[in-house]
């Protein structure tokens, strides 16, 4: 009779221990003060083939790493959001580009360029100048109890002074490359690059095996694509949920892509999918690896001496990790 009660007991014990989590409900619980540091990492692998008369034309093939390190310091908590400050303490970029010509094998020299903010002090490149400018600047967003972007403040000063360092002279096409800029890589790109940081929570409380979905249209941010993802709790416990994250790529029809007097269609379709950590008690995500495959054909629509619409196949791969220290 005592075995039989202790095996009971041991039972109990391990059925509750075996009970699944509670559900939690995801949000942003960053107090004032707060302060965390976090690595973004892409790598990106982009394969173009380029129609040349008479010899079948030629593969182009681009690899990059752009890894940028910032810190996030909680200026403001409340019910209604939460305010935080973006600086940047380092930024790494290396490109390798190289070709193949008429379907051959061998591969033209290849052009290959490195900066690093930590070691590249007075760069001459202009893209590299833009870079150590953001060193130490930055700006802040406003993000929704859900971790939703409501607004970001400071950031057309901090683009500002970035273009300032590029020395970018007041004429005529001075000015259309400051205007392609803003379009390019201003507020809307910008809140694009931090949806890598914060992922949309679900409205509701979720356990284990339960999903939500979310579509981000980034056409205002100057890519005509759509993203449609489900996300997943695949693990809970009382310090960090684990969520799958997969995702359908596609074009948005009818939008295209300008820049400056050029103008580009985009016919291109891919998945992405990975995992993404929360850190339940700031409401953060805190470890993140998706990886993205998309295929399709790239269109000049418009251009200066073209005259016809040129069609472009292209494949692309991209990693993008994030840590947080």
């Amino acid at each position: 009779m005592i075995r039989t009660r202790i095996l009971l007991l041991s039972l109990a014990v391990l059925a509750a221990y075996c009970k699944p989590p509670e559900p939690v409900k995801l949000r942003v619980n960053l107090a004032k003060g707060d302060t965390y540091r976090q690595t973004v990492t892409t790598e990106q692998r982009i394969v173009q083939q380029l129609p040349m008369p008479g010899d079948g034309g030629t593969r182009q093939v681009q690899k990059s790493t752009t890894s940028i390190s910032y810190t996030i310091e909680c200026l403001e908590a409340d019910e209604e959001g939460t305010v935080v400050k973006l600086t940047y303490d380092r930024i790494k970029v290396e490109k390798e580009q190289s070709t193949e010509s008429g379907g051959s094998e061998s591969s033209g020299p290849s052009k290959e360029s490195v900066y690093d903010s930590e070691k590249d002090k007075e760069p001459t490149d202009p893209e590299a100048i833009a870079y150590s400018v953001m060193i130490g600047n930055g700006f802040s967003v406003k993000l929704s109890p859900q971790a939703e972007v409501l607004d970001m403040i400071g950031v057309e000063e901090f683009l500002d002074r970035v273009y300032s360092g590029l020395d970018i002279p007041d004429t005529v096409e001075g000015r259309q490359v400051r205007k392609m800029l803003k379009e390019q890589f201003g507020a809307q790109t910008m809140k694009h690059m931090l949806a890598r940081s914060y992922l949309p929570y679900p409205e509701k409380e979720v356990g284990e095996g339960d999903s939500w979905n979310k579509t981000f249209d980034l056409g205002g941010a100057g890519f005509p694509l759509k993203v449609d993802n489900t996300y997943t709790v695949e693990d809970l416990d009382s310090e960090e949920a684990t969520l799958r994250t997969d995702g359908e790529i596609s074009s948005i029809k009818g939008q295209t892509l300008k820049i400056m007097t050029m103008e580009f269609g985009y016919d291109i379709a891919g998945k992405q999918s990975g995992e993404q950590v929360v850190d339940l008690k700031r409401g953060i995500v805190v470890r993140s690896e998706i990886t993205q495959k998309m295929d399709g054909e790239m269109s000049i629509l418009a251009a200066p001496q073209m005259a016809q619409e040129m069609k472009i196949p292209l494949e692309m791969e991209t990693k993008v990790t994030l840590e947080t220290h």
